[in-house]
């Protein structure tokens, strides 16, 4: 599978089979995303991947979590998305609400899909990922390196993704099954394992936009 191949193939997957992913497998894509670019070469990323009863305990402390309290996350979400970036955030809702069959006024639905996301999807593997609070800004950027890595070697190993900013708003639940230092901040969780097709979320797509929305080539 080639590069390009690998983008047009990479989605986000909202429903996984118990099917567990091979260690080698998991290895080698790992090892592979090692090899993204960072800020000279600081590779600030830390990332503890979990599996079988690992992965359940994770899943059983993120819902009681998000059942009983406020997400906190570490590092604050954008709280305004001006245009275009608004329009484009309602489109992926309503793309992917609309795939899963849940309408803006079912309430259990809808509230049945947000804990879907502290599930991992029930995903097999979760990725937790963290990055040293002394960095700010130029670490994000290899952490996004990274993380596209990630998901690219994932996609040519047949091994579906999904990143979640939710999987890290509780921070504390987190740290109660997984050894995390606390000079480290909680940024993201990565859902991995095999996509199960069935699952009705998994049908939804969202567009990109015209090449000259976002990029400006400059001649003479």
């Amino acid at each position: 599978m080639g590069v390009r191949e690998a983008l047009e193939a990479r989605r986000s997957v909202r429903g996984f089979l118990e099917t567990p992913v091979p260690q080698a497998t998991l290895q080698g894509i790992f090892e592979a995303a090692q090899r993204a670019p960072s800020w000279c070469n600081i590779q600030p990323w830390r990332v503890w991947v979990t599996s079988g009863a690992a992965t359940e305990r994770l899943r059983e402390a993120l819902v009681s979590a998000a059942s009983a309290e406020a997400p906190s996350p570490e590092f604050a979400w954008p709280q305004d998305y001006p245009e275009p970036y608004g329009q484009h955030r309602r489109e992926c809702g309503k793309a992917l609400y609309s795939a899963m069959g849940v309408a803006r006024t079912d309430t259990a639905g809808r509230q049945d899909a947000w804990l879907r996301n502290y599930k991992a999807f029930d995903a097999p593997h979760v990725a937790m990922v963290a990055i040293d609070r002394r960095f700010d800004f130029y670490a994000g950027l290899d952490l996004g390196c990274w993380l596209q890595s990630l998901m690219l070697a994932a996609i040519e190993a047949g091994v579906s993704t999904c990143s979640a900013a939710s999987l890290a708003t509780h921070p504390a639940a987190v740290r109660s099954v997984l050894a995390i230092p606390e000079g480290l901040g909680l940024v993201l969780g990565v859902a991995m394992g095999y996509e199960d097709a069935a699952v009705a979320a998994n049908a939804c797509r969202t567009r990109r936009s015209a090449l000259s929305d976002n990029i400006t080539f400059v001649g003479e």
